[in-house]
């Protein structure tokens, strides 16, 4: 009887153990002692991806419950997918904002850091350096113009270097940081809470962007 008492409760002190690592190495628990930490220090304690596709499951999740959304991107493809779908969805309803930059393209001095990303995706992408950048930022301007023109999207065009794709909600800003050498899709994505100091960077840097762009 011993043996079996002994077996059961060994048993359930495993299951208990897994449940707790299990809990303990989760995204959503790792997100809160983040959160937890960055707000008791004041300090820039981000949760990091390797790429877009791995954050992909988090960036939906917070989407779907954000209230406000600021997206400045170098490109705008992913506005198109799903991950966007139900933002795009629900864009206008009440309480809800969505403002969008986008770069400008065209010919000449507006479109000179387009063409200088665009040199740089022709280094390692064959397809890219005859145009094809400018080409696809204004599909995604075409894309959403259905929600500028009915006022649920706040579209504006930026005059910029594309250094990265900035995403802001009011709980947590999520920073993609473009590199010279590869598509944005597999550089690394992190995430910052509202109460970290980069947070209130990212969210100067959109504000300033927002506010001398067209």
């Amino acid at each position: 009887m011993n043996e079996f008492l002994m077996g059961v409760l060994s048993s359930l002190a495993a299951t208990g153990l897994t449940v707790t690592l299990a809990v303990l190495w989760s995204g959503r628990f790792r997100w809160l002692l983040i959160r937890a930490v960055s707000r008791l220090t004041r300090g820039d304690f981000g949760q990091t991806w390797p790429t877009k596709v791995e954050a992909d499951e988090d960036f939906r999740r917070e989407l779907a419950r954000a209230r406000r959304v600021d997206l400045l991107t170098g490109r705008g493809n992913e506005l198109q997918r799903d991950t966007f779908a139900p933002l795009l969805a629900a864009a206008g309803t009440t309480g809800r904002q969505v403002r969008l930059l986008l770069p400008c393209t065209g010919t000449g001095q507006d479109a000179r850091w387009t063409t200088d990303r665009e040199a740089e995706l022709a280094t390692f992408d064959r397809s890219h350096g005859s145009g094809l950048l400018h080409t696809q930022i204004e599909t995604n301007v075409a894309f959403v113009a259905p929600y500028t023109s009915a006022g649920t999207i706040e579209l504006r065009r930026f005059d910029a270097p594309h250094i990265g794709r900035v995403c802001l909600t009011e709980r947590a800003a999520y920073f993609t940081p473009y590199s010279a050498h590869e598509h944005g899709r597999h550089c690394a994505v992190v995430k910052y809470p509202v109460s970290s100091p980069m947070y209130r960077t990212l969210e100067r840097i959109f504000a300033k962007t927002w506010e001398s762009s067209t």
